[in-house]
């Protein structure tokens, strides 16, 4: 039976200029590409992350990625 699971990836520049991403697991069915963009640059503004003592100066871009997986049965049992 196959499962799917549904993953928001957004990546931000941090101010020393390297990227940096967080996955959210999970995102909301029917979210919009407007409330993406609104939470991801609040995370930005609140400053609530410094991954490796740097802050998170911009958004750069964010990708919904669904997945589908579906086991391939390779022995019976019996």
């Amino acid at each position: 039976m196959p499962t799917t699971s549904k993953d928001l990836t957004i990546t931000f520049q941090r101010t020393d200029g390297n990227p940096h991403k967080i996955t959210i697991p999970d995102y909301r069915e029917g979210i919009t590409d407007a409330e993406i963009k609104t939470g991801a640059q609040a995370i930005v503004d609140q400053g609530a992350f410094e991954p490796d003592g740097f802050a998170l100066a911009k958004v750069v871009s964010a990708v919904k990625v669904d997945t589908t997986k579906t086991e391939v049965v390779i022995e019976e049992t019996a």
